[in-house]
């Protein structure tokens, strides 16, 4: 017997992947031709909305781990996306922020990803607050499992 989609649901781990691939499916089509990754987008994004961060506080709140946030930010510097600013209470440390040139690129992507979050929103059933609720604690699940 063929298995197919019908019978066999993805568990917690599959599903997450799936959804995953297919998200950043669409958020490729986002950011094409913008001269950023789809990760680069999340990362100016969330920056965005914050107004800046240490690496640190990106790393934790994005789920990315450091050495691949520090070859992001090496990245979007080049492109001048980015710019690290001296922490001005931790001389050590720096705080990432958006260049006006990044800031236009977001402002761009973000029209793009607005219009494709309007497409899913009509495609989806069932409320968007309820599903991102579950998939917050499933979040917060993972980063438990992964702190034991």
């Amino acid at each position: 017997m063929i298995r197919n989609r019908t019978t066999v649901k993805p568990g917690l781990f599959l599903q997450s992947f799936i959804v995953d691939r297919l998200t950043g499916a669409v958020i490729e089509r986002v950011v094409e031709g913008s001269g950023i990754s789809g990760a680069e987008f999340a990362l100016a994004s969330w920056l965005n909305v914050v107004g800046g961060a240490t690496p640190g506080e990106a790393s934790r709140q994005l789920g990315i781990s450091p050495t691949t946030l520090s070859a992001m930010i090496d990245r979007l510097v080049q492109k001048k996306q980015l710019r690290k600013r001296r922490h001005p209470e931790d001389g050590r440390s720096y705080v990432l922020e958006l260049t006006a040139k990044g800031k236009a690129t977001n402002a761009r992507n973000g029209e793009r990803f607005m219009r494709e979050l309007a497409k899913l929103r009509a495609n989806i059933d069932g409320e968007p607050e309820e599903i991102l609720e579950a998939m917050r604690r499933l979040e917060d699940g993972l980063r438990k499992t992964l702190d034991q």
